[in-house]
């Protein structure tokens, strides 16, 4: 079979190689046979196109194509092949063949020359180009289109060399057979040898006959199948080496992909203590790590009962593995324990103990195995424990980064952010997205209050500057935000403070102290402190001028009695004077007066209507229209009935006046989750922005007949209830709205 498979290859090599070199021969001949035919193409084409530019350019003047058909019509042969045709100056067809647009476009007609050349397309080869000139001036161009000609078809040369080509194959193939059988018939013997050595007979041996380099090959095969025959009992017994090692490393890789898979601890030890007892056939086993608190060695996970050996060879052994880091075997009360530590990084991690009912201990085998895992083993416990400390470090660094009551963030030295709070963020956007947490130059260009964002880039420009290493720079910034469509200033401390490691320079600390609420406390102490001082002025004070004013008015009233005419009215004058400075002083009094108030649970409903019955006599008497916007709920909420009606009444006193005769009010109530918001609307005039600041300052009024004390009184009412007045006028409408909380806290 092999002898054959040898002569058929050696006929096909025989065969290929004249095939292959015939096959070269007639490529030669043929691109010789194409080149010439192609010279001869272009030469006819050359040709062609020079006999027709004088009958082209007859056409071109005059209009006469009689010469251009004569020649046009009476080509023969391949010449009939070739494509004519006539082109005015802009390359539209006149004459002729139909146009033909080259792959790369009609030449340019420069100078002098009288051929050009184009790459054809489709079943033209090539086009020529023949300018057509009078005087120098070119009034058209002859077009030749040499055609594609297949070499087959024009050259009876090709089936010459197929003929050749199939008497040499002939020839070929019989040589090859004579050739094969000559050299295969002494090699009979030698092929039976390679197809047994082939099948595993190692040990069959070839008869050397004949002489020379067949002999020498002979001898050869023999020595070889000798040496392979010792090689492969050599192999044998290595394969089982390496089975058995290959198994021991399969059991190393599945315990390191079982706990690999996991970082929690207990999962990894109970992965670890239910292999090793499994492969070491062990009947005991247990897990003793180190406590790091208190040092302590603590058994951690057993996997049966300890079995009954002598306590102080345990302790003494289990001392000895942990301190030496070696594995330490014993034999205890008809067991075999064993000690294996679980060293990383030079530093022990914990010991695996192993125990089975058998005095004859453990093998090689098992020992090397359990010291091939037990590093690893402990690699994944010294990771497991850091990643619970780590996880237990972030969890501890997020309690107290969500407990600090400011906006805290971290930046590296590029501005990119490390770390912040909830409040970083809650301070300035209701909802955000993480593309403008990714640097603190995008958190500030995010910024609502652009003047705010200002001094906030220009600071931390100035605090990443090499030079402010060791600076601690605090800024007090105020933010304007929107809150509930008004404008609201809070103020904010902001402190930059550098992050060092190792003293370089890493980044830095922003910290946003919302400081509105102390900003608020230290007005209110300022307010306090000068209404302590006024109260005491204004108590002496209306000591002072309550005395005489007793004493004027009953003189008053005595020369009163006693005249007439002019004189009384002057007397009514001032006794009506007497009366208003006396009112003065009773509302200095009420302002500057310590009050408290008697709160209780009210509905605020019912006090805006007891208002309504005290103002609406008032009202019609001057055409004014009153109007509500009250929900039907009753909405009660902690009162002092009294005062807040008297501040009621103030603003919607002060709001007939301002809207006169005709104007109209309009009264509102509405709740919202923390605060009742009660707004008095007018028509009237507008109140000029830098009035807006003053209309709540004592004695300041607008009236002629005011006292500046109204609006004061009201707003010292609403303080007293934890609220707020907002303003808002324009040309529209004025609104006082007094915003009071649910719950005063």
């Amino acid at each position: 079979m092999a002898r054959g498979n040898i002569q058929a290859r050696l006929v096909f090599l025989f065969f290929a190689l004249i095939l292959l070199t015939n096959g070269i021969f007639a490529l030669v001949a043929v691109s010789r046979e194409k080149i010439m035919l192609d010279a001869d193409l272009l030469e006819d084409g050359i040709f062609l196109g020079n006999s027709m530019v004088l009958p082209a350019m007859d056409f071109l003047l005059s209009g006469d194509d009689k010469n251009f058909k004569n020649i046009f019509e009476n080509r023969r042969r391949l010449l009939a092949e070739f494509k004519i045709t006539v082109y005015d100056t802009n390359w539209w067809q006149k004459l002729g063949d139909e146009a033909r647009i080259p792959r790369d476009g009609f030449p340019v007609i420069e100078g002098d020359e009288k051929i050009y050349h184009k790459t054809g397309t489709g079943s033209i080869a090539k086009e020529i180009f023949f300018p057509v000139r009078i005087d120098g001036k070119v009034i058209g161009a002859i077009g030749i289109g040499i055609p594609i000609v297949d070499i087959v078809e024009s050259n009876a040369a090709v089936s010459d060399f197929l003929l050749i080509l199939i008497i040499n194959l002939f020839i070929g193939v019989v040589a090859a057979i004579i050739v094969a059988r000559s050299i295969l018939q002494p090699l009979s013997g030698l092929m039976e040898g390679i197809d047994a050595f082939a099948n595993g007979n190692y040990a069959l041996r070839v008869e050397t006959t004949g002489q020379g380099e067949l002999r020498t090959l002979c001898e050869t095969f023999n020595r070889m199948a000798g040496t392979v025959q010792e090689n492969v009992k050599e192999s044998l017994l290595r394969n089982r080496m390496l089975d058995e090692k290959l198994q021991e490393l399969w059991e190393i890789y599945e315990i390191t992909r079982n706990m690999s898979f996991s970082l929690d601890l207990k999962t990894i030890l109970e992965r670890l203590v239910e292999k090793a007892a499994t492969l070491s056939f062990s009947s005991n086993s247990q897990i003793i790590l180190q406590n790091r608190s208190s040092g302590r060695l603590e058994a951690i996970l057993s996997g049966h009962q300890i079995p009954d050996v002598k306590a102080e060879e345990y302790e003494n052994a289990l001392n000895s593995c942990f301190l030496e880091g070696h594995l330490i075997e014993r034999n205890s009360n008809e067991y075999s324990i064993i000690f294996v530590p679980l060293l990383s990084s030079l530093r022990v991690q914990g010991v695996l103990f192993l125990a089975k009912r058998d005095l004859a201990g453990y093998s090689e085998g098992t020992r090397r195995f359990l010291q091939t895992i037990a590093p690893v083993a402990a690699s994944m416990i010294e990771n497991a424990r850091l990643y619970e400390e780590i996880s237990e470090w972030n969890n501890n660094l997020k309690n107290i980064m969500a407990s600090v009551n400011a906006g805290l963030g971290a930046f590296d030295q590029k501005g990119r952010m490390i770390t912040f709070n909830e409040k970083f963020v809650r301070f300035f956007f209701d909802d955000y997205s993480p593309e403008i947490l990714d640097t603190i130059q995008e958190y500030c260009h995010s910024l609502h209050d652009r003047v705010f964002a200002g001094q906030l880039e220009k600071a931390l420009t100035e605090f990443l500057k090499p030079h402010s290493e060791d600076s601690i720079l605090e800024h007090r910034i105020r933010y304007k935000t929107q809150w509930h469509g008004n404008d609201l200033v809070r103020d904010f401390e902001v402190r930059l403070m550098p992050l060092v490691e190792e003293q370089q320079f890493r980044g830095g600390v922003i910290v946003f102290d919302d400081i509105s609420e102390q900003k608020k406390f230290e007005k209110q102490m300022v307010e306090s402190e000068k209404w302590a001082v006024l109260g005491k002025l204004a108590a002496s004070v209306a000591h002072e001028i309550r005395n005489p004013l007793v004493a004027i008015r009953s003189l008053v009233e005595i020369i009163g009695d006693n005249v007439s005419g002019d004189l009384k009215e002057h007397v009514s004058v001032i006794l009506g004077e007497v009366f208003r400075l006396n009112r003065v002083v009773t509302e200095l009094l009420s302002l500057v007066r310590p009050e408290t108030a008697q709160m209780q649970f009210a509905s605020i409903k019912q006090v805006i209507g007891e208002m309504l019955l005290l103002v609406r006599h008032e009202a019609a008497r001057n055409n004014i229209i009153i109007k509500t916007d009250i929900p039907e709920e009753s909405i009660r909420i902690l009162l002092d009935t009294e005062k807040i009606k008297q501040a009621f009444l103030n603003i919607i006193l002060n709001a007939i006046q301002a809207v006169g005769n005709g104007g109209e009010i309009e009264i509102s109530l509405k709740k919202s989750a923390e605060h009742v918001r009660v707004g008095f609307r007018n028509n009237g005039p507008v109140i000029q922005a830098d009035l807006i600041s003053k209309i709540f300052e004592p004695f300041f009024t607008t009236k002629p007949t005011g006292t500046g004390l109204g609006l004061a009184i009201t707003r010292k009412i609403v303080e007293l209830h934890s609220g707020q007045i907002e303003i808002h006028s324009d040309s529209d409408y004025t609104e006082f709205t007094f915003v009071l909380p649910l719950e005063i806290k």
